[in-house]
């Protein structure tokens, strides 16, 4: 009987783990949102999106344009609307620096079509393509070849002025040489043409980007 009672206080101990095991089992902590299967599923759905994402944006860019063409149009007008302007009947005048720039801004319709003196220096020209349908003067229009024209960007006035206006200056092919052999010279840190020209004035202009733009006549003197 002495043999019996420690074997049954055994079992009564193991009864009693085997309880304690279960209920602590019961009472382990939930697993939390983000470990469930749910989640899991859903972080590779975000993580496939932003791959395809990050693809496109390395290789599904629009192609660049020609380095020629600085004024770009998807749709270049198969023609264009000549405006005549009177033909200018005084000599030319002086328009040098910001307050002559903003004088022939200020009159507006009533200057296109002036040949005026100014102090410009522009970068090498280039190819610049019309961008919409406009109506241009006859000096504009003659120059456009398919649907380009030649063309410098300019600054107006010399580098010691407050404030320099931005101008794109149009240079016909027959003058291109006389262009070409005005003096560079380094410009706020930037090689550039000095040209003191007599130029036609255009004015803002749709046809080219609404750029302020005038057409090379040849060299002045100043």
């Amino acid at each position: 009987m002495a043999e019996q009672q420690p074997e049954a206080r055994q079992g009564e101990r193991a009864g009693e783990r085997r309880g304690l095991e279960r209920r602590r089992s019961d009472r382990r902590t939930p697993v939390p949102p983000w470990r469930r299967s749910w989640a899991l599923v859903g972080y590779g759905v975000v993580g496939a999106l932003l791959l395809m994402m990050l693809l496109n944006s390395l290789g599904g860019g629009k192609p660049e344009g020609p380095p020629d063409e600085k004024l770009v149009s998807r749709n270049a007008p198969p023609e264009t609307t000549v405006r005549e302007t009177e033909a200018p009947a005084n000599a030319p005048e002086d328009a040098y620096g910001s307050a002559g720039f903003a004088r022939l801004v200020v009159q507006g319709d009533s200057a296109v079509g002036r040949i005026v003196r100014a102090e410009m220096f522009c970068e090498a020209p280039g190819n610049y393509t019309v961008v919409s349908a406009d109506t241009v003067s006859r000096a504009v229009a003659s120059l456009i070849q398919e649907g380009r024209v030649p063309a410098a960007e300019c600054k107006w006035g010399p580098a010691g002025e407050a404030q320099r206006e931005d101008f794109l200056l149009l240079v016909p092919p027959a003058l291109a040489a006389e262009f070409a052999a005005t003096p560079v010279v380094t410009d706020a840190f930037v090689e550039r043409h000095r040209v003191v020209a007599e130029l036609e004035w255009v004015g803002r202009s749709k046809a080219l980007a609404l750029r302020t733009a005038g057409v090379f006549r040849g060299n002045a003197t100043r």
